[in-house]
């Protein structure tokens, strides 16, 4: 049953999974029907789409040329490598086999199991899943959601009792216990509390029969403009998780909305309105995506999706004249006889359409009026198709990527408003545009286009227009002419003089390269208050060249890039309002003081320099103003840096810096900055309280992160960084600590990542006044070759409370050859409750890890429970002789994994396993060691568990060297003999994935 709350019942299961110590990952993949029709047609392109949804959330590399079963090969080995997964499949409508796809079977396999929601108990049954009912909500808890979504001014209404509540029961008898129903109703008449619109509710809605017709009743209640809105949803494929800007970019060109000033912001945030009256109403769900770019950044977009019930109520409404047929995986366009001539609208986005019908020419459509045919595979399109089209309005192309010609009837479109080009790669000609006198959108974003279209000059209505491609040049008066644009883009290859742009009076959002400084200060000089966005480049553009700032900027509503070009020369050229300055190979620089109208730049919240060889410090002390608002603060490859804030000692004396100073700050990146030697001085860090991230990569002469710069001097005893999440420092070779101040505690209690990479000279990770770090939850140490102790109770202190470390669930030391002591104490593990995994690698001198205390202790500590320790490993450890010592146990009832390699002193393995007391399977499955013999050699303190625990265990692949040494001792032994060790080696053969995953472990 649709509605029931199948899909809010596990999303609920997803989260509380996601905090379960033993479960490694959770992943979600919707479904839907489109992947069933997908299955009946037996076309692998999308099952590879749905492999690689799963293998996105695995974290695998994805190869464009990889086929279906090379995949489901690789998503397969990767779900037993990670171990611990939940894969959760929502909206399954068909059964398909799972083993094509790389799932092994759920219900035998320990290192995945699955679960999935389907309206049907068949389905469940195909595939083998044990079927828990969602039933309808009972009626106690029907009316209590009702109550809820109505609100409180109808149910605290003094004649609710006699007014509303028979009424209420009717209505409420009709939603059969469906929470989307309930929900959707209730939201429709919440806040009004007059008896007769009760009474006239529940006699609308006892005419329908059907859960659809029950939700119409909502759809009937919005006003004419939002049932538009909403119906347009419907054009989006199910499931679709649409992006909130583009959706009411369409509002806008359907002319869905309209604003009497005429103007594009307003209607923008119109837009925005109307979706949210949608969403409160239940018509819509809001969702956040996160994209991965390229760099691997995370950025957050916000979307909206609709349940399938919904928009299958809002294709009702829809047809006949609507036809819909998105992401449903054709690889042709519907037959000529489906075009029917009272068609409005079409939607044929996210398919596989390579070809149109050798047979159809042009259908005869003329009352269409949008065309929709983005994310296709298009390459070719008939000359002759749009003929009989007379009425078309908005035609999108977007995204065919090998579409390479339009056809000539475009031409003929007089009615056409909106052509949409974005990202067809392959786009090289486009046809004469004199005719389309009434076009007010033209996007050709990311084509190969090489002059500009002909006609194009004769569209006076355009109010957006984005002009990209292999342009070079735009012939001059082209911009003015189009007085009315609103919106203009234009790729970075080709340089604009301001005053082709200063005559668009209309305009509101600008996104372009300007030729010189000169144009800039025109800009500003010209005061365009009225410009709501603007990014705007200055100086030399190569489209080879690295902008590795440029995505962080991209959303940035008014930003400014300048690039191999001086920048102190030219006065009053930086606009006051910027909120965005990326400045790259600006070589006169010596800080950001030195830019004229810097000082007036009091939004300014997002900034890079990037290879400025001339930059000594941000900014010094005496101009700190611009800086407030600052949220990232970005700093690449900068030669002569040697401070962020310049002369912050020389004014420490005598006057405090000025209040708010990177107040707003929540990021600071620093990388190939070979100078500089003290990034954040301790006076500055009471005003950092919104920092989340430090970043420092590759400064050779970095020798601490916050300093004290009055050591010694009476100064404040505590200072609290209280947002901090994440240090990560990597190639830090001069590095000695994070902090070492002694007479200032420095409180991180939100830290929950350190991360630290060839940083040599740093010997302890946790500074001087150490304070709990209650949050920690993954510490990741490698190559920091002067590290000599670890968790060492000297630093940590005897008192430290039961708090700290309590988060912890990763420790990853690899390459640390100085190392020594680890755990100093054994009573110091009862503060690392939460340990998941404990990784060691190439601890050369280590011979203890988990060592006698050097203080006096009350009493022997014989037990050390680490209940949620899920997996263990410890390799090239030569010196390794024991694990703790002989009088202590470790109980770790959760480990699941055992890794011992190379660690040829080890003789007693410590671990206390409650199962083999019990006579219960044991929670560990896998171990991993060097050799039989090794095997063989290792003293348990539980008599059965090498009797038990044997079955689990895989050898380390022998190098070929060894292999062929073997091959000579066994030369005369029996057949028996040769039958058991190659049973052996096939049970290495199985041990390669492992061996692969600690050598990208290791790297």
């Amino acid at each position: 049953m649709g509605g029931v709350g199948k899909t809010t019942i596990m999303k609920q299961v997803h989260n509380q999974l996601l905090k379960e110590p033993t479960i490694k990952k959770v992943i979600w993949v919707k479904v839907s029907r489109d992947f069933d029709i997908v299955l009946q047609q037996k076309k692998q392109y999308d099952i590879l789409k749905f492999q690689k949804r799963i293998a996105r959330k695995l974290g695998l590399d994805l190869n464009e040329d990889e086929d279906a079963t090379e995949l489901a090969g690789r998503i397969s080995q990767s779900l037993k490598q990670q171990g611990g997964c939940v894969l959760i499949l929502d909206d399954v409508w068909e059964p398909f086999s799972l083993e094509h796809v790389g799932i092994l079977d759920p219900n035998g396999n320990a290192a995945c199991k699955m679960v999935l929601t389907t309206r049907s108990q068949e389905v469940a049954g195909k595939m083998q899943c044990e079927v828990i009912p969602v039933k309808p909500l009972p009626d106690a808890d029907a009316l209590a959601l009702f109550r809820d979504k109505v609100g409180s001014e109808v149910v605290s209404y003094p004649r609710y009792k006699n007014d509303i509540e028979p009424f209420l029961n009717q209505i409420l008898k009709k939603c059969n216990g469906l929470p989307l129903a309930i929900g959707v109703v209730a939201t429709t008449m919440r806040g009004k509390s007059d008896r007769y619109l009760w009474e006239t509710a529940a006699e609308e809605l006892s005419k329908y029969e059907e859960i659809v017709d029950c939700l119409k009743f909502s759809y009937d209640h919005l006003d004419e403009q939002h049932q538009k809105c909403f119906l347009y949803c419907a054009l989006y494929p199910e499931d679709h998780e649409i992006p909130k800007e583009k959706l009411i970019e369409f509002w806008i060109e359907e002319g869905f909305i309209e604003d009497e000033r005429r103007s594009r912001h307003s209607m923008i945030c119109k837009g925005h309105s109307i979706i949210q009256n949608l969403i409160d109403n239940c018509m819509l769900e809001s969702v956040k995506k996160i994209y991965k770019f390229k760099n691997k950044r995370d950025c957050v977009g916000m979307h909206v999706s609709m349940h399938d019930l919904l928009r299958d109520m809002a294709l009702k409404i829809i047809h006949p004249q609507f036809m819909v047929k998105a992401g449903m995986a054709l690889e042709e366009l519907p037959e000529e006889d489906e075009w029917r001539e009272d068609l409005l609208k079409v939607s044929l986005m996210k398919n596989q359409i390579r070809e149109f019908p050798s047979s159809m020419l042009s259908p005869k459509c003329p009352m269409l009026t949008t065309l929709l045919l983005s994310k296709n595979n298009i390459t070719t399109i008939p000359e002759a198709f749009f003929d009989h089209m007379p009425g078309l309005r908005i035609l999108d192309f977007s995204s065919n990527h090998k579409l390479h010609k339009l056809p000539s009837s475009i031409s003929k479109l007089e009615n056409l408003t909106t052509l949409l080009l974005k990202n067809c790669e392959s786009l090289k000609e486009v046809p004469s545009l004199s005719n389309l006198g009434g076009l007010k959108k033209l996007n050709l974003y990311c084509t190969s286009i090489e002059e500009l279209p002909q006609g194009l000059c004769m569209l006076t209505n355009l109010k957006y227009l984005w002009l990209d491609g292999k342009l070079s040049d735009i012939p001059d008066g082209l911009l003015r002419n189009l007085s009315k644009l609103q919106y203009l883009g234009v790729g970075w290859t080709i340089p604009l003089k301001w005053e082709e742009i200063e005559r668009l009076r209309k305009l509101e959002f600008l996104n372009c390269r300007l030729s010189t400084l000169d144009d800039m200060s025109l800009f500003v000089k010209s005061k365009r208050k009225f410009l709501n966005q603007y990014r705007i480049f200055v100086g030399s553009y190569s489209p080879h060249d690295h902008y590795p700032y440029n995505e962080t900027f991209s959303n940035v509503m008014k930003s400014i890039i300048c690039c191999h070009i001086d920048i102190c020369e030219e006065p009053n050229w930086l606009p006051s309002d910027a909120q965005g300055f990326y400045i790259k190979d600006c070589k006169d620089v010596r800080s950001l003081d030195d830019i004229s109208g810097f000082q007036e730049t009091t939004d300014l919240r997002h900034c890079a320099v990037d290879r400025c060889d001339g930059l000594e410090f941000v900014v010094s002390s005496c101009c700190l103003k611009p800086l407030q608002n600052l949220e990232s603060l970005y700093l690449h490859e900068l030669k002569k840096l040697n401070a962020v804030v310049g002369a912050v000692e020389a004014v420490a004396k005598s006057a405090p810096l000025l209040a708010g100073t990177f107040s707003s700050l929540q990021k600071i990146k620093v990388n190939r900055c070979g100078k500089i030697k003290k990034l954040l001085p301790l006076r500055l860090l009471q005003y950092l309280q919104n920092l989340q991230t430090i970043e420092v990569r590759w400064c050779g002469q970095m020798e601490e992160i916050i300093w004290s710069e009055y050591e010694g001097e009476k100064t404040l005893e505590k200072l609290t960084l209280p947002k901090l999440e994440m240090v990560m420092l990597f190639g830090l070779d001069a590095l000695k600590s994070i902090y070492s101040g002694s007479t200032t505690v420095l409180i991180c209690d939100s830290l929950k990542r350190i991360f630290i990479q060839h940083c040599e000279e740093i010997e302890s990770v946790f500074w001087t006044g150490f304070n709990p770090l209650p949050t920690l939850e993954h510490l990741v140490l490698c190559f920091v070759e002067n590290l000599k102790s670890l968790f060492d109770e000297e630093v940590l202190g005897l008192s430290a409370p039961a708090t700290n470390f309590f988060s912890l669930k990763t420790i990853e030391v690899s390459y640390c050859p100085k190392l020594k002591k680890v755990f100093s104490s054994g009573w110091l593990l009862g503060y690392f409750q939460s340990l998941e995994t404990i990784y060691f690698f190439g601890g050369k001198q280590v011979e203890e890890l988990i060592s006698s205390s050097t203080y006096e202790e009350k009493e022997a500590l014989e037990k050390i429970t680490l209940p949620n320790l899920q997996r263990l490993e410890l390799s090239d450890m030569p010196e390794l002789k024991s694990i703790c010592s002989s009088s202590s146990v470790l109980i770790c009832d959760s480990i699941n994994s055992l890794l011992i390699w190379d660690c040829k002193k080890l003789k007693r393995i410590p671990l206390h396993l409650s199962s083999l007391d019990n006579g219960q399977p044991s929670s560990l499955k896998e171990i991993m060691v060097d050799t039989k013999e090794h095997w063989e050699s290792l003293e348990w303190d539980q008599s059965n568990a090498k009797d038990v625990l044997f079955i689990f265990c895989k050898f380390k692949p022998h190098s070929n060297t060894d292999i062929e040494e073997e091959e000579e001792e066994m030369s005369g032994d029996d057949n028996d003999d040769d039958e058991e060790e190659e049973e052996e080696m096939s049970d290495d053969d199985n041990n390669d994935d492992e061996e692969e995953e600690e050598s990208r472990r290791m790297g």
